[in-house]
This record gives C-alpha cells, sequence and structure tokens, in this order.
C-alpha cells in the first residue's frame, strides 16, 4: 500500500526552539548577508551569472546537505516531518519568509516515490542587490535558496530533487514562486547548468578561490574602517591614513576647481605636477565614472565625487609606468574612498551652510539694531570666533546680470555666496555675510589695510570674473571703524563705494572719494543738482540729448581727454567725438582746456552719474 500526504497552503515561520538554535550554531560559520552579497555581485561581475549561478545552487545544496544529517539523526521526528522541518531550519537562517502552498509526498515500503512542492519566498536575501538598487533582473534569482531546499530533501530521501524558481522579486514578481520535486520528474533543459558536470565547464583553482576571497575580505574591512572614522572625525586626511595601510599608490583628492585638498603616498609638489595634462583630458572629455587614463609618464584611475548630481571632485590612484595596470580590487577600493569622500564632502557643505545662515541672521540683527547692548552683540560674535575687540570694516559686492533669467541668476548667486564663504575659509578667516539688493554684504573684524586683507577686493574679483566672466562684479569697501553701533553707517558706506566703481576700476574704497562721497553718502541729492547745475549750465538737464552730452562729457574727461579711448568706449569715430566736444564746449560756455574747470565738472558729473542723472 502507498501512504499519500496532500495538503493546500500552510505557513512555516522561524524557529524559535532549542534545536533549531542548536543546528544554527553547530559547526557553522556566521557571517553578514551584506558580506555574502558582496562576494556574490563581485563574483558575478567578474566572470558572468551564467558562470557562476551552479556555484551559488551548489553552496546552497552543500548547506542543505549538511543541516539535513543534523535532523536525519533526530530520532523524535519521522520522515516526512524531517522533510517539513526543513522549512522552519531555512527561515531560521534568515535566508527568506518561506510559503508552501501544495505539498505532496508519496511514500511506498518506505521509499519515497513522488514528491512534490510548490511554495513562495518573500524577502529572499538574494533579491537584496536587486531591490535596493532598483535593478530588475532577467530571470529569477535565487539560486543558493534553490540549492539549499535540493541539497535537503535529497538527502533526506537518498533521491535527487531538483527546486527550479519560476517567478522572482528581483524579477518585478509579487514573490519568488519555486516548486520541487524528483530529478527524473524534471526535463534536464530545467536543471542543466545546475546539476551534473558540463563539459566546457574548467574548474577554478584553489588558491584563487581563497585570494578572491581574501581580497574581498579586506574590501570588507577597508570600508568598515572608513565608515568608523568618518563617523569619528569627518576628516579626509585621516580616512587616507587609514588606507594607507592597505594601498602603496599614491593618492588625490581634488575638488571641483581642480585645486588639490588630499594627497597620500606622495608629495603635495609631486601631486601639482601631474595635474596639467589630466586636466586638460578633463576638458576634452569630462569623467562621468571611474576610468583608468593613461598619460606619458603614469596611469590614473579615477572616480568622480558626485552630490545631488554635480560632480564636485575626483579622487584618482595614480600608477607608475611599469606598474600592471588596475586590477578590479582597486576600483572596488577607489569606489569606497569616492563614497566616503562624498559624504565627508556632503558634511562640510551642510555645516558651511548652517553656519553661514547662522551668521547672516546675527549680521542681519546688527544691520536692523536688533540687539538690546553692545555686550550681547560681543558675546554673540565670540560664539562664533569672531573677535571684535579691534577695528573693522564692511565690504559691499555688487551684481549685475546680462540676461534676466530667475533660476540661472539664483543659481548663480548661490555660487557666488558660497564663493564667498570659501574665499575666507581658505584664508583661516572669519567674517559675516548677508544678501543685499543685489549683492552680497560682507562684516570684516580687521582694518581694511591689514596684511591679510592686503588687494583682497581685487583678488576675489579677479576670481569672480575667471568663474564668471559675463557677470557684472564690482566692489565697494567702507572706511575702517571700532564701533558697532556704527555698522549700519558702515554698510551705507561701502554700498557707496560700489556705486563710484568703473569698469576700468572695479574695486573702489570709500576713504578715496573724498568731499564727493560724502555728498552721496549723506545723500545730498538736491545740493548735488545745485552744483551740476552751475557747474555744467545749459547741458545739464533731462532730455535724451543733454544725457547723452553729460556722458560724452564724463568719459572723455574720465579718459583725461584722450579721444581715441573715448570713441572707443562711446562707440564713435574720432571725428564725430571732436565736433561733439566742440558742441559741449558751446553749449556749456567752459573752456576743456582749463584743468580747474576740468577737475569741477568731472566731480559734477561724477556725482550725477552716481544718483543716476545718466
Amino acid at each position: 500500500m502507498g501512504q499519500r500526504l496532500s495538503s493546500n497552503r500552510e505557513t512555516w515561520n522561524d524557529s524559535k526552539d532549542g534545536q533549531s538554535q542548536k543546528n544554527r550554531k553547530e559547526r557553522s560559520i556566521e557571517f553578514p548577508r551584506a558580506s555574502f552579497l558582496a562576494w556574490q555581485q563581485q563574483l558575478i561581475n567578474m566572470l558572468g551569472l551564467e558562470k557562476v549561478k551552479k556555484n551559488f545552487f551548489q553552496f546552497g545544496w552543500s548547506q542543505g546537505r549538511d543541516v539535513a544529517l543534523t535532523v536525519d539523526a533526530r530520532e523524535d521526528l519521522d520522515l516526512i516531518s524531517q522533510m517539513l522541518y526543513g522549512a522552519e531550519i531555512h527561515g531560521a537562517l534568515g535566508q527568506a519568509h518561506v510559503t508552501i502552498d501544495v505539498k505532496k509526498i508519496e511514500v511506498v515500503e518506505n521509499e519515497v516515490v513522488s514528491v512534490l512542492f510548490k511554495g513562495r519566498w518573500k524577502e529572499s536575501f538574494e533579491t537584496d542587490n536587486y531591490i535596493n538598487k532598483e535593478i530588475t533582473a532577467v530571470k529569477p534569482v535565487c539560486y543558493t535558496l534553490c540549492g539549499f531546499a535540493s541539497g535537503y530533501i535529497s538527502t533526506l530521501i537518498g533521491k535527487d530533487v531538483f527546486f527550479k524558481e519560476h517567478t522572482c522579486e528581483a524579477s518585478g514578481d509579487a514573490a519568488c514562486q519555486w516548486e520541487g520535486k524528483l530529478l527524473e520528474d524534471w526535463d534536464p533543459c530545467d536543471y542543466k547548468g545546475f546539476m551534473g558536470t558540463d563539459a566546457e565547464e574548467s574548474p577554478v583553482p584553489f588558491f584563487q578561490v581563497v585570494e578572491e576571497r581574501n581580497r574581498l575580505q579586506m574590501v570588507i574591512d577597508i570600508h568598515n574602517e572608513l565608515t568608523e572614522e568618518l563617523i569619528r572625525s569627518n576628516r579626509l586626511e585621516n580616512i587616507l591614513e587609514i588606507l594607507k595601510r592597505y594601498i602603496s599608490e599614491p593618492i588625490i583628492i581634488e575638488n571641483q576647481k581642480g585645486q588639490i585638498t588630499d594627497f597620500e603616498n606622495i608629495s603635495l609638489e609631486e601631486a601639482t605636477g601631474l595635474q596639467a595634462p589630466f586636466h586638460a583630458r578633463l576638458k576634452e572629455w569630462p569623467i562621468q565614472k571611474t576610468e583608468f587614463l593613461e598619460f606619458e609618464q603614469y596611469g590614473r584611475l579615477t572616480a568622480p565625487i558626485y552630490i545631488q548630481n554635480q560632480i564636485l571632485g575626483y579622487c584618482s590612484f595614480i600608477y607608475g609606468q611599469s606598474e600592471q595596470l588596475p586590477e578590479e580590487i582597486d576600483r572596488m577600493i577607489l569606489g569606497r574612498l569616492t563614497s566616503i569622500s562624498t559624504l565627508v564632502y556632503l558634511n562640510n557643505k551642510n555645516i558651511m551652510e548652517a553656519n553661514a545662515r547662522t551668521k547672516g541672521i546675527l549680521f542681519e540683527k546688527m544691520l536692523t539694531d536688533g540687539f538690546e547692548s553692545k555686550e550681547q552683540i560681543v558675546r554673540e560674535l565670540n560664539l562664533l570666533n569672531i573677535d571684535v575687540s579691534g577695528k573693522y570694516h564692511i565690504a559691499y559686492l555688487a551684481l549685475g546680470y546680462n540676461e534676466f533669467n530667475e533660476e540661472d541668476n539664483l543659481s548663480t548667486f548661490t555660487n557666488i555666496y558660497q564663493e564667498v564663504v570659501q574665499f575666507f575659509q581658505e584664508r583661516s578667516y572669519e567674517v559675516l555675510q548677508v544678501q543685499r539688493a543685489n549683492g552680497i554684504l560682507c562684516f570684516i573684524p580687521e582694518e581694511a589695510e591689514h596684511e591679510l586683507m592686503h588687494n583682497g577686493p581685487m583678488i576675489f574679483y579677479e576670481r569672480i570674473k575667471r568663474s564668471y566672466p559675463n557677470l557684472h562684479c564690482h566692489v565697494g569697501v567702507s572706511s575702517t571703524c571700532n564701533d558697532l553701533s556704527l555698522v549700519h553707517d558702515q554698510m551705507k558706506e561701502a554700498m557707496t563705494a560700489a556705486r563710484f566703481t568703473t569698469e576700468q576700476q572695479p574695486t573702489m574704497y570709500f576713504k578715496e572719494l573724498g568731499i564727493l562721497g560724502i555728498l552721496v553718502h549723506s545723500q545730498e541729492e538736491k545740493a548735488i543738482r545745485k552744483i551740476a547745475e552751475m557747474e555744467l549750465g545749459a547741458l545739464y538737464g533731462t532730455s535724451e540729448q543733454q544725457k547723452e552730452y553729460m556722458l560724452t562729457l564724463y568719459e572723455f574727461l574720465m579718459n583725461g581727454g584722450n579721444l581715441e579711448l573715448t570713441s572707443a568706449n562711446l562707440k564713435l569715430s574720432v571725428s564725430g567725438l571732436r565736433y561733439r566736444i566742440n558742441r559741449i564746449s558751446e553749449i556749456a560756455k567752459v573752456d576743456l582746456r582749463d584743468s580747474q574747470k576740468q577737475f569741477d565738472l568731472q566731480l559734477a558729473l561724477k556725482a550725477l552719474k552716481v544718483i543716476g542723472e545718466f
């Protein structure tokens, strides 16, 4: 007589009994799922899925076989109970949540003659890589789980049983649907490539497997150490100090401007000497992913540092001409370094932005007299490491755009605002800054003539023009003061000085303006117009021709009477300009050869231009 056991849906949960725990710990080595998946993915990347899927199946088979030998020794379970008990252990190992929908086992005279299992796996560990990275697999991928089930049942009944996966979560299906039955009941095409020996198979030498495992373990160790150091210090120099213990190749990290920020196994001078050919290559063809570049004297494995889809720098390993090409493990280590560098850059960016916002709020309160006392201002400034025991000055960066594009202009302004922060950070100097009108105000706790500030406005102006050549940029600098209650007055001085800048003189100090600066700064516009009317006579007025004549005379006087320069600025012919100058002289009834008169006219016109009369 034959014995038949059949059932419909039944759920197997993770076992909590002591025997299961014993099975898990007895003669076993536990390691993180992430480590196994990293090793599995590395093998797939190196050899291709078709070549290694049998290895995963056989690895699972050996696990299932070992567990089955342990369960087979239990006298309290009959054969059918042992077969069903395997699913509990399967789930207890943390490989998947198991649900069985159909189980049919036929035994004749203590021999299993027919087996049919159908069920589902949910949250299979082998689908993690695909789901977490939002990658859709072409075929089912739970080869290790299929091998485990096959090895377990086959060992218990003494016959080959094959489990096959029909659908898979990694392929976008709702669950991993599987089926298991005797090998003889399957078409050979179903188990080809998993069981038996293929003629074309060439086994990998054991020493290569060991070497690959050791390399993978080294990558895992490096990643763990780098992550711990990132949490502890968030400093790239400490990160590179760790890498130095594992690799001997020179390491270079640079920002988006091509400036080397960190380096190891190489001097800064040597690293700088390698940059020119690399940057020339970047101009020809930007690097979007990890690439190996060969130059005349060396090779360079480089990976970009991405933040919010923007490249903020590069990490590179340097190889000499006689060295072998970088191996896959080098790319893996560089990938870990790039990921860590991205987090460091992002952390620093967030800290910088938060610090800038705090400083901006404080500066705004100072400008609007939002403090109860001078002592409160000093106390809050000291908390930001800003010493105001001495003198200070204010600089105003005025910005102008060629075209109105709100989105592009806002992006440009944000970049320049960060550029100001970085400019002072590079000099290890703390300042306050805030947006004002179409520009940026900076509170600088130092005399404008101090060595640290020497020629600073011009240096910054040239830096901005290199990065944004189409942007109109001018810098005005206030006088020096030591009274914090006059911050608002210093701001107006800086903004007034910026109004006197020209294309030829893009930076201006308030102290250089003299009495004209005082008149404009005090907003005595009525007095300015009165003086201009007396000096210019009939030339002064609001008609288009009068404005054109005043602009012509202004350019002529600002260029020291040089007709060639003036005609170039006004885009007039020299003969046409000469005629216009004579006409101006007649209307204003002045002798333009009189140096004193030239000075008076220039002063009046300069004042009118600042208050927007032409």
